[in-house]
């Protein structure tokens, strides 16, 4: 291959033409490795190496399938299941109280001598107790009520009965409607496997339209639940926030998260936005947040944020990929980011303070800015640039061992984005604005419920129930 010298030596010798257009060539190579790199660097991008989910990945061959169940086998050589010292798990015993039938059972005869019992022997300490649970009959309540219309004696106008209070004019009664809200939106059901659950399961007769109308006075009945949570979320100390696409009526729309400790509120904008992030958490929003890096939370202050570090160790890892310095420089970012993750670790399962966290990462925060400051010098422009960038942002990378409470990474987040991710992927989306209100409104009862370890149908209940009664509706804030 001839080397760039001989190249530009020969265009010395023909001349200052000659040499002009050898140099273009050069440049235009240069350009098009730098896109043939770039294009590789696409190719290789997994959810190991970037924010890309792992069901986005590339199937793999059979040999590669091969390849990892050995590595598998190599790193642990664990039994598949339950491991030695492992406290087992069984089913509570209900309390007595709930008990709705109770039968006591006497042995027949001694297995040793025959002996048959008359049941008046002498009964040794406690019985052992199993405990069978049923379900009854399902057969829907059906409640009729008849209004009349009488005739007034004193102008002769037609009177009709108004229907009492706590009944609706809907069909269905508020334990029917928070049943429907929850098999829609809580295990995700299309409207038809919810009418085909209704009639098969409760032995109810329902129609597609009569789920979709009893849903949406269910999304009307949860606007001020929702509104509720979004002001508890914006002045949270702690909120982890993501967002994710989503489509409405097949248009790019954007999922965006908040949630606390023990709330959560969802919303769905049409774009991915700084002024979206504003929308959700709040102009003047004081607490701290835990996000992925996304620039539309940048009107925060670094020292309000905390970088994930999960993250963070995808992107380097991507970098650790690369040749010469910059693949170097990523490994040892990469090991030094999974050192921060171990510290944190030890930090929670020994019941360490934050000070003593705070002194463990001291030497490791000292050495992974100067990798990022070697990195920000690399003559590499991509690996260059991102350093540079971490290093504008590193003080965000702590806040998790300066205050209390703050998690290094944000899982949470991504767990709690979960639910609405397949929501969108079974049923596409939304087809209109109305349905996107519903989304975000079960979206952010069931993600409270799940974060206040309490059951979303009871909830619902209560909600419906007050509805009908035309009661405000019961707040999912901790008071």
């Amino acid at each position: 291959m001839v080397r760039r010298e001989e190249v530009e030596a020969i265009a010395l010798a023909g001349g200052e033409p000659a040499r002009e257009l050898v140099v273009g060539l050069l440049a235009e190579v240069a350009a098009l490795g730098e896109r043939v790199e770039e294009l590789e660097r696409r190719l290789n991008r997994s959810s190991r190496n970037s924010s890309m989910p792992p069901s986005s990945d590339p199937p793999m061959t059979r040999q590669q399938r091969r390849a990892l169940a050995r590595e598998l086998a190599k790193k642990s050589l664990r039994r598949q299941g339950g491991q030695p010292g492992h406290e087992g798990k069984s089913r509570e015993i209900a309390p007595p109280e709930r008990v709705d039938e109770r039968f006591e059972h006497l042995p027949g005869k001694c297995w040793g001598c025959g002996h048959g019992f008359r049941g008046d022997e002498e009964r040794l300490g406690e019985p052992l107790v199993h405990q069978e649970w049923e379900l009854p009959p399902i057969s829907p309540l059906v409640f009729e009520h008849r209004l009349w219309r009488l005739a007034c004696p004193g102008c002769g106008k037609a009177q009709l009965a108004e229907l009492p209070a706590g009944v609706s004019g809907s069909a269905f009664g508020p334990r029917m409607e928070a049943h429907v809200a929850t098999l829609a939106g809580v295990f995700r059901l299309s409207r038809r496997q919810v009418a085909d659950t209704v009639r098969e399961v409760f032995g109810c007769p329902i129609s597609l339209g009569a789920v979709d109308r009893t849903i949406m006075r269910m999304s009307a009945v949860l606007a001020d639940p929702w509104a509720e949570l979004r002001e508890a979320v914006r002045a949270a100390e702690v909120v982890h926030a993501d967002e994710t696409s989503w489509r409405l009526g097949g248009a790019q729309q954007w999922l965006w998260l908040g949630a606390s400790a023990l709330c959560a509120c969802y919303r769905i904008d049409p774009s991915r936005s700084q002024a979206a992030a504003k929308e959700l958490l709040g102009e003047n929003f004081g607490g701290f947040l835990i996000s992925d890096r996304y620039a539309g939370y940048h009107f925060l202050d670094v020292l309000q944020q905390q970088l994930c570090w999960a993250h963070v160790i995808r992107q380097l890892t991507e970098i650790s990929e690369r040749g010469g310095a910059p693949g170097r420089l990523g490994r040892a970012l990469v090991q030094a980011a999974r050192e921060v993750i171990a510290c944190h670790r030890a930090y929670l399962q020994d019941g360490r303070d934050l000070a003593w966290l705070a002194t463990e990462l001291a030497p490791l925060r000292a050495r992974i800015r100067s990798l990022l400051e070697r990195g920000a010098r690399s003559r590499d422009r991509k690996t260059a640039n991102f350093c540079a960038g971490l290093i504008e942002e590193y003080e965000a990378l702590w806040t998790f061992c300066e205050v209390e409470a703050i998690d290094p990474t944000n899982n949470a987040a991504e767990r709690a984005l979960r639910h609405a991710v397949i929501m969108r992927k079974t049923q596409l989306g939304t087809q209109s604005e109305r349905g996107s209100r519903w989304v975000e409104r079960i979206c952010s009862v069931r993600e409270t419920c799940r974060l206040q370890g309490r059951s979303a149908l009871a909830y619902l209940t209560d909600a419906a129930t007050a509805a009908h009664d035309r009661r405000p509706v019961p707040s999912l804030v901790p008071p």
